[in-house]
């Protein structure tokens, strides 16, 4: 994994994050993190398959020797896989896109799983900077929120399009201000060239064209420039 934390580090500096930049495929490097993706991948699917089809009690035994660095990997790779999806053209990438190893990496992760403390919130908070975002179909989600914003900008759209459009962008705030509250996203969505920091700018155009009285938690957040701050103190 050594790889995509320089390629990460690298994406960074341009003020972009390493999802924009792959998905963007602008440079060498660019390619040469897809070829990696595609061999580490492999590796994983023969391992979740292998897991998947030893009896309970045995593979409950191998998921947990190395489920750790399984979530790390999905974290780590999915967004990537996400960029590609979308950069090509895809939508709904949740139910048209995603492997079965993910979904499976996910579940058993989240079956031992707890709700975090506040020691482990502090925790998180000082380290905030080299955090990677927990729920590794963050950008899928930012990505069908760009999608509503241009259904809501678009005349052909019916009223019922647009409704529905809008109430998964107010679902989006509330999902984002959460996530950012449990200091479970990195600060690398806020970076400009990001595409959250895309859909925001969308986002607030349309609230400040034709719904100036709507108000959030995450609206409140972004306005007043609070993730200037985010992981330096309490939110």
């Amino acid at each position: 994994m050594a790889q995509l934390e320089w390629y990460k580090k690298k994406s960074k500096d341009a003020k972009k994050g390493y999802y924009d930049c792959f998905k963007s495929g602008e440079f060498v490097r660019d390619i040469k993190v897809g070829e990696y993706i595609g061999r580490i991948t492999t590796y994983w699917e023969d391992v979740v398959a292998e897991a998947q089809w030893k009896p309970q009690t045995e593979g409950a035994s191998f998921r947990t020797s190395w489920l750790f660095t399984g979530t790390t990997y999905r974290r780590m790779v999915e967004p990537l896989e996400i960029a590609a999806f979308y950069g090509n053209g895809g939508t709904d990438y949740i139910n048209n896109g995603r492997s079965q190893h993910y979904k499976l990496l996910q579940q058993w992760y989240e079956e031992d799983a707890k709700p975090p403390s506040r020691d482990q919130l502090d925790s998180r908070k000082e380290k905030v900077s080299d955090l990677l975002t927990e729920d590794s179909c963050f950008w899928a989600y930012v990505e069908e929120a760009i999608l509503s914003c241009e259904s809501l900008k678009n005349a052909n759209s019916s009223p019922e399009h647009r409704e529905s459009s809008w109430d998964n962008l107010v679902m989006l705030g509330e999902y984002v201000m959460e996530q950012i509250e449990n200091y479970a996203v990195s600060p690398e969505i806020f970076l400009e060239e990001s595409s959250f920091m895309k859909w925001w700018g969308e986002y607030e155009d349309y609230i400040d064209t034709n719904r100036n009285f709507y108000s959030s938690r995450l609206v409140n957040f972004m306005k007043r420039r609070s993730y200037k701050q985010y992981g330096r103190r309490a939110i």
